[in-house]
């Protein structure tokens, strides 16, 4: 998923607007920094609590579509405009 706007905070979560740019975007899974974005934290895990698209609640989404999602863990507060993460693989 690569960032494309920060819509709101809380002390652990993070809305945001973000386009898919590869495989399927699931509630649940977690995600890490992708490999060639080096303005992320390399520690940084972030959990998809959510995704909504047309205002209505999805499981899921696919390139090239775009959704808001919300994102759970201590750095989600890292991710900005351009940033890019990935489904971790463990």
């Amino acid at each position: 998923m690569q960032i494309y706007a920060a819509e709101g905070t809380t002390d652990r979560d993070r809305v945001l607007i973000v386009r898919c740019v590869g495989g399927i975007v699931r509630v649940g899974r977690t995600f890490v920094p992708d490999r060639s974005d080096e303005t992320l934290p390399t520690d940084l895990r972030v959990t998809l609590t959510g995704i909504e698209r047309y205002r209505r609640s999805f499981g899921s989404f696919d390139p090239p579509h775009t959704a808001r999602v919300t994102l759970t863990g201590p750095s989600a507060d890292a991710l900005v405009r351009g940033s890019v993460i990935v489904e971790a693989s463990d």
